[in-house]
C-alpha cells in the first residue's frame, strides 16, 4: 500500500500531462525548423505545467509535512517554487504560453499531497528529475538568443532539485533543504533580471 500510494503521488504531482491544462498556443519562433519548433514547444508547455503542479503541490506538502524531519526540505522546495512562479509568470506573454491547473488537478494534488507526502523518497524524486533534464537542456539549446538566459535558468533549477533531492538521499533531508536554500539567491537574481529588463 506505501509503495502503490507513493508511486502514484509522485507520478501524479510531477509527470501528469499539460493536456489537462488550459493554455493558449505560443507564438512560432522564427530561427527554429517546423520540427525543432514542434519539440521546444512541446517542452515548454510541459515545463510550464510541470513547475505549476509542483507549486499546488509542494505548498501543500510544506503545510502537513510542518515539524516533521522533511518539513524543512519541504519548506524549501516551496520556497524555491514560489520564486518560480513569479518567474515563469513573467515570461508568459513574452514566451506565449499560459498554463492555469485545472479543477480535477488542484484537487487530485491536494489530495495526494495530504496522503503521501510521509512515503515520498528522494529516491523516486531522483528517478523523475534525471530523464528530465535532457528535456530542459533540448529547450534551453533551442531558444532563442534572447531568452538564453532564462532558459538556462530553467536548466539550473532543476539540477537545484537533483542536488538537494541527492543531498537528502545520501545526508539528510535538512542537508537537502540547505541545498534550496543556497539556490534562492540565485533565483532571486533572475526574478530581479527580469523585472529590470521589463523597465
Amino acid at each position: 500500500m506505501k509503495r502503490r500510494l507513493t508511486t502514484i503521488f509522485t507520478t501524479f504531482l510531477v509527470t501528469t500531462s499539460c493536456a489537462m491544462a488550459e493554455k493558449t498556443t505560443p507564438q512560432p519562433t522564427q530561427h527554429l525548423t517546423e520540427q525543432q519548433r514542434q519539440r521546444y514547444f512541446n517542452h515548454l508547455e510541459y515545463e510550464y505545467g510541470n513547475r505549476g503542479r509542483t507549486y499546488i503541490g509542494m505548498r501543500k506538502i510544506a503545510k502537513y509535512a510542518a515539524g516533521s524531519e522533511r518539513g524543512e526540505f519541504f519548506q524549501a522546495y516551496y520556497e524555491m517554487e514560489v520564486i518560480n512562479q513569479q518567474i515563469l509568470g513573467h515570461m508568459q506573454s513574452e514566451l506565449g504560453v499560459d498554463y492555469e491547473a485545472n479543477w480535477f488537478i488542484r484537487s487530485g494534488l491536494h489530495m495526494f499531497s495530504y496522503l503521501g507526502w510521509r512515503f515520498v523518497s528522494p529516491q523516486q524524486l531522483i528517478d523523475v528529475i534525471i530523464p528530465y533534464m535532457p528535456k530542459l537542456e533540448e529547450m534551453e539549446s533551442l531558444a532563442s538568443p534572447e531568452h538564453k538566459t532564462f532558459f538556462a535558468y530553467i536548466v539550473a533549477q532543476e539540477q537545484a532539485q537533483l542536488d538537494a533531492c541527492r543531498a537528502a538521499k545520501h545526508k539528510s533531508w535538512d542537508s537537502g533543504a540547505e541545498v534550496f536554500r543556497d539556490f534562492l539567491p540565485q533565483a532571486k537574481a533572475e526574478l530581479q533580471r527580469l523585472l529590470n529588463s521589463s523597465n
